[in-house]
């Protein structure tokens, strides 16, 4: 911010408030949904904060510049999502193996690495509020031969072949069809052992237009954001309660439970109960299944006990 005579701090916190925001909706709420949070008011992000922090901060060339760091209470703003009939999603990043195909049908040519202007621009697009980390296949001429024998069924080819070369399980094959002016990407996403498909069809398309292809392109990891975030809904109307029960004397395993309880965006809220000298007990009240819920807890090494109707953190 220009540091001059009419620098006010407080209007600069409050841009830092807006601007961390707008940065949190964008990584978890869809494309379709941000309409409805677009005229959101200072005072109403203002209630949903919890606490922030200014660090960094320095005068230089006439400018104030720090950095904000800006927590927001999670049951609050998850009421403010319902209330605005917005379902948001888990804020999960995920690495996801990338193959991008290029098919001119003009030229009657396929690329793969070199002359693929989605491949050698791909990774220069990037935002903070993104989910998705695109794990780029290595230059490989196998590759290049593998997808020749098969260009003409390409739409149908499992790409088994290339894909058991890396590590990840999780995968994305964007096929990207130029007629003319007109592109045509067909998106295949597999996780959690599915596989879903998107189809975006694009006019007046100019790819030697280093503007309009990173717009494209900027567009298509839109569209990918906005499947994987469908894929991570919390649904906020969902309010299973859970009871948990605990040795009172294991205060390690109290503390550790809450400390991981308070990293798990599912759960939207907690609190004790009941305690007596020989037992504590928690209300959970979590967005989502009771398998889901046991699932997370094994995730972060915690067991329960699920024989009675309290279920007992082992």
């Amino acid at each position: 911010e220009p540091y001059n005579a009419n620098f006010n701090k407080d209007k600069v916190i409050n841009k830092g408030f807006s601007a961390a925001f707008k940065e949190l909706t964008l990584s978890i709420i869809t494309t379709k949904d941000q309409y409805k949070i677009k005229s959101t008011k200072l005072d109403e992000i203002k209630y949903l904060i919890e606490s922030f922090e200014i660090n960094n901060e320095s005068f230089l060339e006439k400018k104030y510049i720090a950095n904000f760091n800006v927590n927001f209470n999670k049951k609050r703003t998850l009421n403010f999502f319902e209330k605005k009939n917005i379902f948001p999603s888990l804020k999960k990043n995920k690495d996801f193996l990338t193959i991008l195909i290029f098919i001119d049908n003009d030229k009657n040519q396929f690329f793969l690495y070199e002359k693929n202007p989605f491949y050698e621009n791909w990774n220069s697009i990037n935002e903070k509020y993104f989910l998705i980390n695109y794990v780029l296949i290595d230059e490989d001429l196998d590759n290049i031969k593998l997808i020749n024998e098969n260009k003409e069924n390409i739409e149908n080819y499992q790409f088994d072949e290339i894909i058991k070369k890396y590590d990840l399980d999780d995968y994305i094959i964007s096929i990207i069809f130029k007629n003319k002016k007109k592109l045509r990407i067909l998106s295949k996403f597999f996780f959690d052992k599915k596989l879903k498909i998107i189809n975006h069809v694009y006019n007046d398309v100019d790819l030697d237009n280093q503007n309009k292809l990173k717009s494209l392109i900027f567009q298509t990891k839109v569209n990918h954001e906005d499947l994987w975030k469908s894929n991570n809904l919390i649904n906020t109307s969902l309010k299973l309660p859970i009871n948990l029960q605990l040795d009172s004397k294991d205060t390690l395993k109290i503390v550790n439970l809450e400390k991981e309880m308070d990293k798990v965006d599912l759960i939207y809220d907690y609190y004790v109960t009941s305690i007596s000298n020989k037992n504590l007990n928690f209300k959970v009240i979590f967005n989502g299944s009771p398998k889901q819920f046991l699932n997370i807890m094994s995730e972060r090494n915690i067991k329960i006990d699920i024989e009675n109707e309290i279920w007992k953190v082992k």
